[in-house]
């Protein structure tokens, strides 16, 4: 029997979901959770004239370099190592402020792009946690000791050359650089955090009671309750051992980078120093990470977590238990599919429940923007990127707006926000403004993203059929809707160029601020 682990217990009735109808909506949505962006006005059109070829779309929006970067993004949410709080940091390096943005990016990206290569390669899930490489770009080759196989000026696959073994994302200094330890801790939030992202079991929510009478100042009384006392060790006797494997990255001082750069493969045997418990997985016996990650990936709960974990991603809300026929599905789909990231996305956006109204009871409700999606469809629509000294102002708190847009910083916040706020919208709002600005402007120019292809911007007259045209163009785009030539959306969008164009004659000015009241519109924020 395949059992899930169920985060939430809906008390809504069950009641059966009604497709979607409209072919463009769910094209729409596929191609925002599959890689970022919105669908083409051709891709719409072929959807339109065909309903049928909604697998061959989904099909060739997961052969799109865009799917990597989406998998990616998606399990930043889960992995949380995109941080800007790492203990070490440019400085220790003999690095500038110049060059802080570029290192914070690259130290979280590790493990992501491993994922992401995983995923975008055909790759078995396993290697997730057996590959026999990482992948790197020249920032870390500078800061690690790890060798690109091919130097490039971007990610390629590398080695780490300090003696660590090889197991994927387990060997990653990204992973450890965000998740550290102190010598009381002895690597137990590590074990925590392997065990909430592979298997989707986060001891730190399972219900304890706790004896009132230890002493929590007293590390003998401690460590003595960890071992004896029952509500200690239910969890303790499975989590210790998974802990004890990572003693190679047991560190006396995190801040320092002599200490954390480099593996220590001198200190694995650290364990029967401070957990005496040898390591294991569940019962199973191990000597090092490599052990861990073949028991990992020989554990039939790894990949039912990552099926949870797609379809959580997905359809933005909880597992349910009325979801157990649905996640036993595309685990087989996985499974038959040879553990291929695609083979189960693929199956769950063919899933009646993914492509469901959502104003049907377990359907898809409207799904709100996390703020790498809402930058990734504003810059395919506009080619405008948000940036600043380097910063990605979407993506980062240090200069951006990553959790003022509703994201989560894996440090204060830890779960992005799932419904709109005042600074979700204003973030929204300066975005559009910045973007539409700037795509009005490029393709006036001739070298822009190609939104304005109805007007070459000296119609002033807006019973000019060609201005008409142009809004129900961009609807169309942004929106996936087809809009009357003589409708109310026609008609109030021209009455704002109209007035915008009366403040100092500038067609350019008047259609930028068009544009950017369409890209503040919630269906650009809710899909």
């Amino acid at each position: 029997m395949v059992i899930f682990l169920m985060a939430c217990v809906s008390t809504e009735p069950e009641v059966a979901a009604d497709p979607v109808v409209d072919g463009t909506e769910l094209l729409i949505r596929a191609s925002l959770d599959l890689r970022g962006v919105r669908p083409s006005v051709q891709e719409m059109e072929r959807i339109e004239g065909d309903p049928s070829s909604y697998e061959d779309l989904v099909q060739e929006m997961m052969d799109d370099p865009r799917f990597e970067s989406r998998v990616r993004d998606q399990w930043a949410e889960i992995l949380l190592t995109r941080s800007e709080a790492f203990a070490v940091g440019p400085e220790s390096f003999g690095m500038g402020d110049a060059q802080r943005a570029e290192y914070e990016a690259s130290v979280g990206e590790e493990a992501l792009r491993l994922i992401g290569h995983v995923a975008a390669n055909d790759l078995p899930w396993t290697e997730v946690v057996t590959a026999d490489y990482t992948m790197a770009n020249p920032m870390l080759t500078e800061i690690w000791p790890v060798t690109q196989d091919a130097p490039s000026s971007g990610w390629e696959i590398a080695h780490y050359e300090d003696g660590r073994p090889h197991v994927g994302i387990l060997s990653t200094n990204s992973m450890w650089w965000r998740y550290t330890t102190t010598t009381s801790n002895a690597n137990r939030k590590r074990a925590n955090t392997i065990s909430r992202v592979l298997l989707c079991n986060d001891y730190l929510k399972r219900p304890i009671e706790f004896d009132r009478n230890i002493n929590l100042l007293d590390e003998g009384a401690v460590q003595d309750a960890l071992q004896t006392d029952p509500a200690c060790v239910n969890c303790h006797n499975s989590m210790d051992p998974i802990a004890s494997y990572f003693f190679g990255f047991f560190s006396y001082d995190p801040s320092n980078p002599l200490e954390v750069v480099e593996y220590h493969p001198e200190r694995e045997l650290l364990w029967k120093e401070y957990i005496g418990a040898q390591p294991a997985w569940y019962g199973t016996p191990g000597h090092n990470l490599s052990d861990l990650g073949q028991q990992i990936a020989g554990d039939p709960r790894f990949v039912e977590c990552a099926v949870e974990q797609a379809w959580v991603s997905s359809l933005r809300r909880e597992a349910l238990p009325s979801d157990a026929d649905a996640l036993t599905a595309h685990r087989e789909a996985f499974l038959a599919g040879d553990l291929t990231w695609k083979a189960l996305m693929a199956s769950i956006v063919s899933d009646p429940l993914y492509q469901a109204d959502g104003d049907q009871s377990g359907g898809v409700a409207k799904k709100m923007a996390t703020p790498d999606l809402l930058s990734t469809q504003i810059q395919d629509l506009t080619g405008f990127s948000w940036s600043y000294e380097g910063y990605d102002l979407m993506r980062t708190d240090r200069m951006g707006f990553r959790l003022l847009a509703g994201g989560a910083d894996g440090s204060n916040v830890t779960q992005s926000a799932s419904g709109p706020n005042a600074t979700i919208v204003l973030v929204q709002e300066r975005l559009a403004q910045a973007s539409a600005w700037y795509a009005a402007g490029a393709d006036a120019a001739g070298e822009g993203p190609g939104l304005f292809t109805e007007v070459d911007f000296s119609e002033t007259d807006t019973s000019d059929p060609a201005m008409a045209a142009q809004v129900q163009a961009l609807h169309f785009r942004i929106f996936g809707t087809r809009i009357a030539a003589d409708g109310p959306e026609v008609q109030a969008n021209l009455e704002l160029w109209q007035a915008l164009f009366d403040v100092d004659q500038d067609p350019i000015a008047a259609w930028a601020g068009v544009l950017s009241v369409l890209l503040r519109d919630p269906d650009l924020l809710l899909y």
